[in-house]
């Protein structure tokens, strides 16, 4: 393959790039595309797809879903092939240029294609060919309809002439925007609100009986606390796109102007029906995180994140900022747009706790190494994971909870941080680099917490919990005790894969389980002679002596073993908070730490702790 040099003649030739997308037959699951490059490269044009998509940390390898491509010009065949396992290269030639090619969709998550006969959607990732040289050439989309009645199109790309059901031409300034923008096609139930003046839609597909009214009335009070936050919104309009699926399917990846969620349709309240407060709060809070990460990573960023190449890993030690910060807000903006309570709160918050306290492997792997390691670890876990890694959200999140208390204590905040990343960010644009989140502290709250940072991000211990909480009069515990579903953990240190089936998923380190020879993916059989069944070794091992022992056989692959097993209770960790009492001088403190960011945008914390 050539090297690409390009003079600036050369790259003011540049032209727009076209796309067309047609659904053809959407039974077979393929996406017909077609790019015409109306200038390509006099030496031979090269093209690619990206390898991974922001936001979403893992390389996924889209071209790998390329059925077929073949190349045009002037009516001719142009020879193309195929030099890396995402790039291709176009033989020269003179007139406009022209790839045909399919792309398999059939991946419900947030981050691919999909396409059926009751739904399309696909990122721009999967679709978009990238033609090298001319990264920043104006590209415009053609989106032909299907022939399926009653089908539309919804996204945030700019539209430049289209019909009432949304197909039509579109247009982004370079392909980084291009695929910045998912499309969503079908059956789909919108709804518009206004946000702080700013226009905004629920695009809503798949079977539901959502009560779009009511999530939109709460989705605007949501967003509205967000700009309040920030002091200003950086779209000018903005959407969410929504998939209701199975109970099966979680999801959400922010973008620029808009998002893309996949949520249990179970989880949505229905029009005169009771909601399931919790699950719609956990559907509340994915749309918050992702609506933060507006702000919060698509603007604000690593430098890692600034043009990075999409054919590879871009490596940054600052996710627990990006993705931790951001789980932490996600669901505080749900107390302070009074779509949670703070009792509701502190309860969500000692379960987010109690699932790092269980976690071994917060001792073991640093939260920066985690976000480094992203690209190898967090989305490939495996057998020993609980025991070797850490989430850089979870303890991201919870990193931002300790600088938080600890900042407020010193009569400032993580808001003030937060509000003056952001008002540098409006007046430099600049990115974050690896390095520099001590000195934005120190910038902005005035307050040094190098040796905080030290302990809990670039080390691995835990924070202070109750001593932290106490400060904001909030009584903390986190009684060690074996509960009735962790009783085999706890007895023996193992996990099951479910509760139908004997296979073990973890076993934890220095448990009983790890020094009698069991290991992941191991079938247990039988136990003390008796036939096993998940229900039945947990009644079992609740009948066993403390220090008693039986045994058990197991398969590992197609091999039947047995081994001794000795209970041994290892307590597991189960946190609970709960505010003071009302005449507690901490309690205001409290409620004012998760209800008051507005009043501290203008950098003052005005609360302070009290005498």
């Amino acid at each position: 393959m050539h090297s690409h040099f390009y003079s600036l003649a050369h790259i003011l030739m540049m032209s727009t790039i076209s796309y067309q997308v047609r659904l053809g037959q959407p039974a077979t699951h393929l996406f017909e595309v077609q790019c015409t490059i109306a200038k390509p490269d006099p030496q031979g044009q090269e093209v690619s797809l990206p390898a991974w998509i922001p936001g979403s940390y893992l390389v996924r390898d889209f071209a790998r879903h390329i059925v077929s491509m073949e190349a045009m010009s002037s009516g001719k065949a142009v020879e193309i092939v195929k030099v890396s396992k995402h790039r291709w290269q176009c033989a020269p030639c003179k007139g406009p240029l022209t790839l045909r090619y399919q792309v398999y969709a059939y991946d419900l998550s947030v981050r691919t294609a999909y396409l059926d006969d009751e739904r399309g959607y696909f990122n721009g990732s999967s679709l978009f060919l990238c033609v090298t040289g001319q990264e920043h050439a104006p590209c415009q989309v053609t989106l032909h309809a299907p022939d399926i009645k009653g089908w539309q199109v919804g996204t945030a790309l700019p539209a430049i002439k289209v019909n009432r059901a949304g197909f039509g031409l579109y247009q982004a300034p370079d392909y980084r925007a291009l695929i910045d923008y998912p499309v969503e096609i079908g059956k789909l139930a919108i709804v518009t609100f206004k946000a702080a003046g700013i226009p905004h839609r629920l695009i809503v597909s798949g079977a539901h009986q959502a009560d779009l009214k009511r999530i939109a009335r709460d989705l605007k009070t949501l967003c509205e606390t967000h700009i309040g936050f920030f002091g200003s919104a950086p779209f000018e309009r903005y959407d969410f796109m929504l998939y209701a699926a199975g109970d099966d399917q979680y999801g959400g990846l922010e973008h620029r102007d808009s998002t893309s969620l996949i949520c249990p349709r179970s989880w949505l309240p229905s029009t005169g029906a009771e909601a399931d407060a919790s699950r719609y709060q956990d559907f509340l809070g994915l749309c918050s995180h992702e609506y933060f990460h507006a702000w919060h990573v698509k603007r604000m960023r690593p430098q890692a994140f600034v043009e990075p190449d999409l054919g590879q890993e871009a490596y940054t030690r600052l996710l627990w900022v990006f993705e931790g910060f951001t789980a932490y807000y996600d669901t505080l903006m749900l107390v302070r747009s009074s779509l949670m309570s703070p009792e509701e709160y502190l309860k969500d918050l000692a379960k987010t706790i109690t699932r790092y306290l269980r976690t071994p492997g917060r001792h073991v792997q640093r939260v920066d190494e985690s976000s480094f390691d992203a690209w190898i670890k967090l989305y490939k876990p495996d057998e020993n994971t609980p025991n070797a890694q850490i989430s850089y959200y979870l303890k991201g999140s919870l990193v931002a909870l300790a600088l938080d208390l600890t900042l407020r204590k010193k009569g400032s905040s993580l808001d003030i941080l937060m509000q003056g990343m952001w008002r540098d960010y409006q007046l430099t644009g600049a990115a974050m680099a690896e390095e520099q989140i001590d000195a934005l502290i120190l910038k902005h709250t005035g307050h040094d917490l190098r040796k905080l940072l030290d302990k809990l991000v670039r080390g691995t211990e835990d924070p202070a919990f109750r001593k932290l909480f106490a400060n904001v009069g909030i009584d903390y515990q986190d009684e060690a005790k074996p509960t009735a579903s962790n009783s085999l953990r706890s007895a023996w240190g193992l996990q099951l894969a479910n509760e139908q089936d004997t296979r073990i998923a973890h076993v934890y380190r220095n448990s009983s389980a790890e020094e009698a020879g069991l290991a992941a993916q191991d079938v247990i059989i039988a136990a003390d002679g008796i036939k096993a069944s998940a229900k039945q070794l947990q009644e079992q091992v609740a009948r066993l002596a403390e220090g008693a022992s039986l045994t058990l056989h197991f398969f590992r692959r197609d091999q039947l073993r047995k081994c001794r097993i000795t209970k041994r209770s290892q307590t597991v960790a189960e946190c609970s908070l709960h505010m003071l009492a009302e005449e507690h001088p901490l309690r205001a403190f409290w409620l004012a730490t998760v209800k008051n960011s507005a009043k501290q945008r203008d950098g003052k914390h005005k609360s302070g702790m009290p005498a």
